[in-house]
């Protein structure tokens, strides 16, 4: 039995994990680093039945604190790396607790006076739903038992749907000085499931030979975006020069730039148009000078998609990594073939 889609909320500071997380858990799904930022959301919009994954949870943490904003929140927590403890879940890795995450049962915890009782349902086939379960409880230890104990930044700043269907796969990359080489080794053999989007900084008259060129590194369609066109999964669009291209409600949107007055196309633009989009989101920003993409990439990070930023020490130019490591701490901060290998799994 399958739960209903809830948001799944990971909190974490590493960000191998992050990319984890945004590889294993369901969604809709939030990274973030601050449990304190992760409760204050969830609080602030209203979020119920959401399930929260702290990662290897700082001794000193108030975990009494913490069962106290569940409950009041009907929230499932699970500590990931660790045992059961201070009547929390535990789960030995990250891949066991998203199993957990996609299980259905009960919430057993302790109200005030410190009986048993079932937050919500009945226990089935012996088995209780993961969630605040007092270890000292009969039943705890078997859910326990070898899922031993988690995912992302600050969830203070952004909206994350908390009934989201899935839809599309959209991987977003944005790149500027010394893309091209790296979009060759992302893009070389790569099989696309859902729909990719580049926004490759490049000089007017230029775009259609770029498109030409990536078209010749993978047997996925790689077409000049034009606008209106439908979002297709297994197909690359590459932005037209001097116009910036966006998404919207499964489509592409494009408008024209200024030249000489503007970076075209921005990456800015087209990261920020994706945060509404409904299904997994992936962005990607690499190598150039200046700072496009920095904000766009922190929206995303704040909606829930997975973000990578190419290592600064890898880059032709390292600005625009830079730039972005300055706003958000990403989901994963790799050189070019670990993106390369990343993507493979992502897009």
């Amino acid at each position: 039995m399958t739960r209903p889609p809830s948001l799944t909320v990971l909190v974490t500071a590493d960000p191998q994990q992050r990319l984890e997380g945004a590889q294993l858990l369901p969604t809709p799904r939030l990274l973030t680093t601050s449990v304190a930022g992760a409760l204050a959301y969830l609080n602030r919009e209203g979020l119920r039945g959401a399930t929260l994954l702290l990662s290897l949870p700082p001794p000193d943490l108030d975990l009494g604190w913490v069962q106290a904003q569940a409950l009041a929140l009907d929230l499932r927590v699970i500590l990931v790396g660790g045992p059961s403890r201070g009547g929390l879940l535990g789960a030995r890795d990250l891949a066991a607790a998203a199993q957990l995450c996609r299980e259905a049962a009960p919430v057993v915890t302790l109200d005030p006076a410190g009986s048993r009782r079932a937050a919500r349902g009945v226990v089935t086939s012996g088995t209780v739903r993961p969630g605040l379960v007092p270890s000292g409880l009969p039943g705890a230890g078997a859910v326990s038992a070898g899922i031993s104990g988690a995912g992302m930044t600050s969830a203070t700043g952004g909206g994350v749907p908390s009934r989201q269907e899935p839809g599309l796969r959209l991987t977003l990359i944005g790149a500027s000085t010394g893309g091209p080489r790296v979009l060759a080794t992302l893009l070389r053999e790569l099989r696309p499931v859902g729909a990719v989007v580049i926004a490759q900084h490049i000089s007017e008259g230029f775009g259609a030979n770029l498109t030409q060129w990536l078209g010749t590194l993978t047997a996925a369609p790689v077409v000049t975006a034009r606008d209106g066109l439908p979002l297709q999964g297994g197909h690359v669009y590459v932005a037209p020069d001097s116009h910036h291209v966006e998404v919207s409600a499964g489509a592409l949107r494009i408008r024209p730039g200024r030249p000489g007055q503007e970076h075209l196309p921005s990456i800015d633009a087209l990261f920020a148009s994706a945060c509404s989009h409904r299904g997994p989101v992936t962005a990607a920003l690499l190598t150039g000078m200046g700072s496009d993409g920095a904000d766009g990439l922190a929206q995303l990070h704040r909606t829930g998609a997975t973000t990578l930023v190419q290592s600064p020490d890898s880059a032709t130019v390292p600005s625009m990594p830079q730039q972005a490591l300055a706003r958000v701490q990403p989901s994963g901060v790799l050189d070019p073939d670990a993106l390369r290998a990343a993507l493979r799994r992502l897009a």
